[in-house]
């Protein structure tokens, strides 16, 4: 453990090192992140202040989800979801290769090598938004802190699923980033209430593709608007999503041929 934390540690350091070797074009690359996550949150304001709304949801508690699921990706998109746009480089130019004669997993090192510090501005915009709605709704009390943190890491969970597939994917789909594509018009799902959905669709993004779990379940709790039978429902979910994406990556990986194969 100690051991997989030390790696980790270097892998950052040797991220933000490389990155902070051109401190101007970092810090914009970080504003400009932080303004296109932005879009959507200032595109609800603008629309609230027209006078429509979601039926029985405030403007900030639409906002809270928005910034729950900021939050998640941006603790996901720097720290482990590189993976994705690491395997996806790595393949397209041979470099892969190298990682599997690592003495040390081959995801680990996918992840380790992936760390993105651009990434970090999505952290800064989710505590931003979250805070700026929580400030202007009832304060939760500790036990929701408490539930909400336990669905936090749940939603990580899934993140963390998301990407051992879509890296999957970049090992057989070479050289194309349309995954994130595909991977960002699904997700767009969870910032807003399930309940706004059909049937169907709700079907679909808290059991079949975990998709809730990521911003509406977990800022529901800190709204005290939780269906607990729909938590434990995409928790349940989430956990066979990241058992089944550990043995997609794990059959993918098996696959590969390497660069001369």
């Amino acid at each position: 453990m100690v051991r997989a934390l030390r790696i980790h540690l270097q892998g950052i350091k040797t991220a933000v090192a490389t990155r902070m070797a051109y401190r101007g074009d970092f810090f914009i690359s970080i504003l400009i992140m932080l303004a296109m996550d932005f879009v959507i949150p200032l595109a609800t304001v603008f629309i609230y202040q027209t006078g429509v709304t979601l039926p029985g949801w405030s403007m900030y508690e639409i906002l809270l989800l928005q910034g729950v699921f900021l939050l998640v990706r941006g603790v996901a998109f720097p720290f482990f979801f590189g993976m994705v746009w690491n395997t996806i480089e790595r393949v397209e130019n041979g470099t892969f290769d190298l990682l599997l004669i690592k003495p040390c997993s081959t995801l680990r090192m996918v992840i380790v090598t992936g760390f993105d510090s651009e990434d970090l501005g999505k952290l800064l915009g989710g505590i931003l938004l979250t805070s700026i709605a929580l400030s202007q709704l009832p304060p939760p009390s500790m036990l929701q802190w408490v539930q909400f943190g336990i669905l936090f890491i749940m939603a990580l969970i899934t993140m963390f699923g998301y990407g051992m597939i879509l890296a999957g994917l970049g090992i057989v789909w070479i050289g194309n980033f349309r995954v994130y594509d595909i991977f960002f018009a699904l997700t767009n799902f969870a910032m807003y209430p399930s309940a706004i959905f059909s049937k169907a669709i709700q079907t679909l993004i808290l059991t079949i593709v975990p998709i809730a779990i990521l911003g509406s379940i977990p800022a529901s709790v800190l709204l005290d608007r939780v269906d607990w039978r729909v938590s434990l429902l995409a928790t349940g979910s989430s956990l066979v999503f990241l058992l089944v994406s550990f043995w997609f990556w794990n059959w993918i990986l098996k696959k590969y041929t390497s660069a001369g194969g």
